[in-house]
């Protein structure tokens, strides 16, 4: 198979890559592994106010839905079930499904794996009711099943308490939300758990958790004084780092953000890695906020294009400008630390390959 695009995962980032590639008339690819489209919003019914300006307010499912739909018409081919595996010598990608491996000649490649829930290690973790918080919406959202009927939260950030929120609302009886470390930015989400009548438990951990067969019982040690609770459910939320396998095996070079997730690969202001002709976006270029997942994508999209010689200098530097400013307020929105972070991880690159930052990308420098 032969494009000029392929876009390496079929969620938020990877279809809102694909609408700007393919409405261009670019021939598109897009692999994912799972058996449907659209990532993580498949299960999230929450509403998200902190989008692009061409999206209106929508739940995660209808966004999804949306994304899709703009989709449709496009000259994108979507190959389910299907995930890479390799690279060729001669440069083209290796892709598989279950019965068969096939090459895929790409003149770019858009990397848009998106990210994994970090769990947390405790005597008795791998008991049958201890799971990631993004499993237990799944089994809510998507599978229509309550996964317990008492449960403990195990990290606080912005998943973890909507998820939380989520369960409550399910007729789960939540005993709590436990962390070892709450900042001060953490301040609005605490406060927006209290006020649903949830518990918010600072400096605590568990101990262990205990069961014949399932959890039953899991210690906690709140700042010295140790609690038994009697639960059937620990939901793990200790964040989200970037999935980078499909970026290691395309031999992009790494750097370490935190505030970003951890590991990260280098790129440009363009999104283009240290490969020149790989890109990166949405929460494999590092963690962010939905809005920021999709805006990214249109920034690699849009820098993909101009390589491409589809866009010329000054239409991509026009709508790459734009595209800075509204990742900037929708990051600094959510956490204005993202925002800066990413900025510092782009211009520590550009010094590294000694590449002067475009004109254009100093105003977002003076506003950070």
């Amino acid at each position: 198979m032969k494009t000029d695009v392929l876009i390496i995962g079929g969620g938020p980032a990877g279809l809102n890559a694909a609408i700007e590639t393919a409405s261009r008339g670019i021939k598109t690819i897009i692999i994912e592994e799972s058996y449907a489209l659209g990532g993580q919003l498949k299960q999230q019914t929450q509403f998200f106010n902190n989008l692009p300006k061409q999206f209106d307010r929508q739940r995660g499912i209808h966004l999804m839905r949306t994304l899709i739909d703009r989709l449709s018409p496009l000259p994108v081919t979507c190959l389910l079930k299907h995930k890479m595996i390799g690279v060729y010598k001669d440069g083209r990608i290796g892709i598989a499904n279950d019965t068969e491996t096939f090459p895929i000649d790409a003149k770019k490649v858009i990397v848009t794996t998106g990210a994994a829930e970090e769990t947390d290690l405790f005597p008795g973790w791998t008991l049958p009711g201890v799971m990631t918080v993004g499993a237990a919406q799944i089994l809510i959202n998507r599978e229509r099943v309550l996964p317990g009927k008492n449960a403990l939260i195990v990290g606080l950030n912005s998943f973890s308490a909507e998820v939380t929120k989520q369960l409550k609302a399910c007729g789960i009886n939540i005993l709590g939300v436990i962390d070892k470390n709450v900042s001060v930015n953490d301040k609005k989400l605490v406060d927006g758990l209290e006020d649903k009548k949830i518990r918010v438990m600072v400096n605590t951990v568990i101990e262990r958790a205990t069961g014949a067969g399932e959890v039953e019982k899991v210690t906690i040690n709140n700042d010295g004084k140790k609690e038994d609770l009697d639960i059937d459910l620990i939901c793990i939320g200790k964040g989200l780092s970037p999935i980078l396998e499909p970026l290691e095996i395309l031999d992009c070079e790494f750097g370490f953000q935190a505030k970003l997730g951890g590991l990260v690969p280098k790129y440009y202001s363009t999104l283009g890695t240290s490969n020149p002709s790989v890109y990166v976006a949405g929460n494999a270029a590092g963690i962010t906020c939905l809005g920021g997942i999709l805006v990214t994508a249109e920034i690699a999209a849009l820098n993909a294009l101009k390589a491409l010689g589809v866009l010329n200098d000054n239409e991509a530097k026009i709508s790459s400008s734009f595209l800075w400013d509204e990742l900037r307020s929708m990051e600094s929105e959510e956490s204005i630390e993202t925002f800066i972070a990413r900025v510092a991880h782009i211009k520590e690159f550009h010094e590294e390959c000694e590449l002067p930052l475009p004109a254009s990308f100093h105003a977002i420098l003076e506003g950070c």
